[in-house]
């Protein structure tokens, strides 16, 4: 389970930002919305609003950029950490470190790795571990490996510290050569599900997966749909490979990392729905081509896959802009879903970024609630509603955020008067 992510100097983020799935004393949705652990008790999801251009695809990209530089083969892991997307408004950026950090529960143990990146190179690397007390497992101080300090818990891989470069991560050569706790923290980055869902084609193919890896796959997307009130009776999945000319300009094309290593295939889905009569009696079973169905259904097809694999295993899951081409009931039923006792009996989490400020009227915490807004510098800022005093349990969220209490929200114009000045009238 996610505890906390830390992230600095990163796209439009430029201070330190810290955001957790720690639950605050609140006692309110306690046994639906949050889980207790024996490390405290964690909230199971939580939702990002703000204004456009507010940040928030920003913040899962901070996360994303973690896990694929953690996962990334040692070549084009230098080159990841040579080309960071750091804060481009200041000319301190350029002399600021970018710090990245995730505190995680694995394997009954609280986990904590981070680093710092400065001008191509790694400033400094950490893994510390937590049964009682925090601990460190290895701690470098510098870019040069003679400054890698390791624990008895990393033995087994002392000699692989000289292979360490100045621009690559020590964590890929303990990894590699197989020390258990290294291995432990990049398959929680590795379970981690990161989704832009305006990038169809990698939820298709999650989907794609979860309906290959599970024999009752096709059974439990084809319930969610029909949970969500959508009338399709069943559905049916063609793949094929694509030649190898398409298959390396997809590749070419491909905008994530990880993207790159998936295989190139075609998908034809086809979805089945009663056929009727003159007299509206049910004769038989259509196939259609899923470009029939609303632009909504599509989504909740692509989506379904990483959706039910992370409730399933009770891994974490981020979504960017979770409401785009779904009704607000829908976002609503998705987010519940991991809000239950019943349908997430394993403890999952979602972390979403949202529009869908109706949210704010369903039965969450203030301690799910986070918000980004833009400075006047082109600053971002991920903040906590919980950090506002006085907002009583019985206080309407919809309203005061509307009326522009938390601020993350736009800061429009009138456009007549604006207009009019530029013309001299006023």
């Amino acid at each position: 389970m996610l505890i906390g992510f830390t992230f600095q100097n990163f796209m439009s983020f430029f201070g330190e930002n810290v955001f957790t799935m720690k639950s605050s004393a609140d006692t309110k949705f306690r046994e639906l919305n949050t889980v207790k652990t024996k490390y405290g008790e964690l909230i199971k999801s939580a939702f990002v609003l703000g204004a456009n251009s507010s940040g928030k695809s920003n913040f899962i990209s901070a996360i994303d950029y973690m896990k694929n530089i953690v996962l990334a083969e040692l070549s084009l892991q230098s080159r990841m950490i040579a080309n960071i997307d750091n804060f481009i408004f200041s000319e301190t950026s350029s002399v600021t470190p970018s710090i990245f950090e995730a505190e995680f529960i694995a394997d009954g143990m609280v986990y904590e790795y981070g680093f710092e990146l400065l001008n191509g190179e790694v400033n400094k690397e950490y893994l510390h571990k937590k049964t009682r007390r925090k601990t460190p497992v290895f701690t470098r101080t510098s870019p040069d490996f003679k400054d890698i300090l390791l624990s008895k818990d990393m033995d087994n891989v002392k000699e692989l510290t000289k292979n360490t470069r100045r621009d690559t991560l020590f964590l890929y050569w303990a990894n590699g050569g197989n020390n258990e706790m290294a291995m432990t923290v990049c398959r929680w980055f590795e379970n981690i599900q990161i989704f832009d869902t305006e990038d169809i084609s990698r939820l298709l193919t999650a989907t794609i997966d979860y309906l290959e890896e599970s024999k009752d796959g096709k059974n439990n997307v084809l319930n969610l749909l029909q949970k969500a009130d959508v009338n399709i009776l069943d559905f049916d999945i063609e793949l094929s490979e694509e030649n190898e000319q398409n298959k390396f300009m997809n590749k070419a094309l491909k905008k994530s990392y990880a993207e790159k290593m998936l295989p190139a295939r075609t998908v034809s889905l086809t979805t089945k729905h009663h056929f009727y009569d003159v007299k509206w009696e049910k004769t038989g079973v259509v196939s259609t081509p899923v470009l029939f169905e609303s632009a909504g259904t599509r989504k909740l097809f692509e989506i379904a896959g990483p959706i039910i694999k992370a409730l399933e295993s009770g891994s974490v899951v981020f979504i960017d802009e979770i409401d785009s081409r779904l009704h607000p009931m829908l976002v609503r039923f998705l987010v519940m879903m991991f809000n239950s006792i019943s349908k997430n009996p394993k403890n999952a989490q979602l972390i979403c970024n949202t529009h869908d400020v109706l949210l704010l009227d369903e039965d969450i915490r203030r301690d799910q609630v986070y918000f980004t807004e833009k400075d006047e510098y082109g600053v971002s800022k991920l903040y906590s509603l919980t950090d506002f005093k006085g907002v009583r349990k019985e206080s309407k969220l919809l309203k005061q955020y509307l009326l522009g209490a938390f601020g993350a929200t736009p800061k429009l114009q009138d456009y007549f008067l604006v207009k009019k000045v530029q013309e001299g009238r006023l």
